[in-house]
């Protein structure tokens, strides 16, 4: 006889959020067409989100689910306080679904049970889910903004025992080194004082969230308090789910932007200036330029970048290069080739830093050799080849960071006012036999506009006239890169 399917029906339709499907369908299209589209962040890996009824916190709320919008993700873990019941650690909800009126998404089983099974501070307790809004209130804006394939992990954490969020935050990190997860970390911010007095605790904890120092959280919460603001009964509901976030954002070197803030207060017709609820959204991202959607790019092409487990994997693969070099190891890297990245062809430039100045770069644009056979062999041009400099010497090593762009094909453009985004893009210049490549990263590290940008490129690398790139001879090519570098 077949199991029972379980799912999780939803407790707050028709009180947070419309119970009607086109009427909560329409709601949040309204918001997200509404939210600014923020386009200097990576891929995004973690969001703070606020949980209160839409009309209140949707808008902020649209900020945040905006910047994912249209991206694949293989599992989205959801954290926020239980409003109900006190909880001891991490409880997830098990089951086989979680319902919405747009529908089921799938809970993921697997994880929920390899979560629980390496902490003992992590058990599955259905029950404790039953009651609580601040999870389930997230998932409709999921089913409209992630591309379809996903499933789901809800957790609450209520312990004030930061080594206790210490263990649940590695259990987690561990998972999303290994997996294409985006970490939602449900809470709203001040509650109940007035409007100004809101909006002065929520600016103090929002710069403390970005910081991503889970201490520094903790001591800006309790200086809030301390000042007995009226009305102040807490800063942020979250607070341990956020505190998990900071130690995993921290972990994963992801940087930190604040997209929307607002309160009640600011709800026409319903919001009480006297007695508010602050709401904040803010992403967490991979530091590099650009996302690339994974149907995308040429034949052959996988189109997504890659994980924090792979990028580990790459510049341990680098660094063994070169070790490798010096005779410091015989030990030959094969760790690389567990990941099916490393064998498709792809870009990739590896560039060598000495006390932050440049000591070698040298890289291939096209994506003609394998990634794990092309990180290996411009690692080792990077140090003995660039003429630019002279060969690597041994005892410099330990003093070496290694940094890796994998860089997507090129595309021809025929307009590069228009067409190029500075510190999104790199760009390929070609005249004849003459050619020069700039990264993504120049411009930002430079701060150069595009006419000087594009100048610099066909001075500096083509040696071709500082014009050339708007005489319509020349061939302009751009592509993007995925950046990341040794901590």
């Amino acid at each position: 006889m077949a199991t029972p399917k379980i799912t999780r029906q939803p407790a707050f339709a028709g009180q947070f959020y419309p119970a009607d499907p086109n009427e909560l369908s329409v709601m949040i299209d309204d918001f997200l067409a509404n939210a600014t589209t923020t386009a200097t962040i990576g891929q995004p890996q973690i969001l703070i989100v606020p949980h209160a009824g839409y009309i209140f916190s949707g808008a902020t709320a649209a900020h945040a689910f905006q910047t994912v919008a249209a991206k694949s993700y293989d599992t989205v873990i959801i954290l926020g306080s239980s409003h109900n019941y006190p909880v001891s650690g991490l409880a997830l909800c098990g089951g086989d679904a979680v319902a919405t009126p747009l529908g089921e998404s799938p809970v993921a089983k697997k994880i929920n049970e390899s979560l629980a099974a390496a902490n003992q501070n992590i058990f599955i307790n259905n029950d404790l889910h039953l009651p609580e809004h601040s999870l389930e209130v997230q998932i409709p804006f999921l089913q409209k903004t992630l591309k379809p394939g996903w499933q789901i992990v809800l957790g609450l954490v209520n312990s004030d025992n930061n080594k206790i969020l210490a263990s649940l935050a590695d259990s987690l990190n561990k998972m999303m080194l290994e997996q294409n997860i985006l970490l939602i970390i449900s809470s709203d911010l001040s509650h109940y004082p007035n409007y100004n007095d809101a909006l002065y605790s929520d600016t103090k904890i929002i710069d403390s969230i970005l910081t991503k120092n889970a201490d520094n959280f903790d001591q800006t919460f309790a200086s809030l308090l301390a000042e007995n603001r009226p009305g102040l009964d807490t800063c942020a509901c979250g607070s341990s789910a956020i505190k998990i976030g900071l130690i995993i954002a921290d972990e994963l070197n992801l940087a930190g932007t604040k997209l929307h803030y607002s309160n009640s207060g600011d709800t026409p017709n319903y919001g009480d200036k006297n007695r508010v609820v602050g709401y904040g959204a803010v992403v967490f991202s991979s530091p590099y330029q650009g996302e690339v959607s994974r149907s995308s790019g040429t034949e052959g092409y996988r189109g997504n970048f890659l994980t924090p487990a792979e990028q580990i994997s790459a510049l341990t693969l680098a660094r063994n290069t070169l070790e490798l070099a010096f005779q410091i190891t015989t030990d030959k890297n094969k760790d690389y080739k567990k990941y099916p990245i490393f064998s498709e062809k792809r870009g990739v430039f590896v560039t060598l830093r000495k006390d932050e100045e440049l000591r070698g770069c040298i890289g291939l644009i096209e994506p003609i050799k394998e990634l794990g056979e092309a990180i290996v062999e411009m690692a080792e041009a990077a140090a003995f080849e660039d003429p630019r400099f002279l060969s690597l010497e041994k005892y410099e090593l330990n003093d070496i960071k290694i940094e890796i762009s994998v860089l997507t094909p090129p595309q021809k453009i025929s307009d590069p006012r228009q067409e190029i985004e500075l510190g999104r893009h790199g760009v390929i210049i070609r005249s004849g036999s003459r050619s020069g490549v700039f990264l993504p990263q120049v411009a930002e590290e430079t701060g150069w506009d595009l006419a000087t940008f594009m100048s610099e490129l066909c001075t500096q690398k083509a040696g071709l006239p500082a014009t050339c790139w708007l005489d319509g001879s020349t061939d302009i090519f751009t592509f993007e890169a995925q950046v990341f570098e040794e901590k």
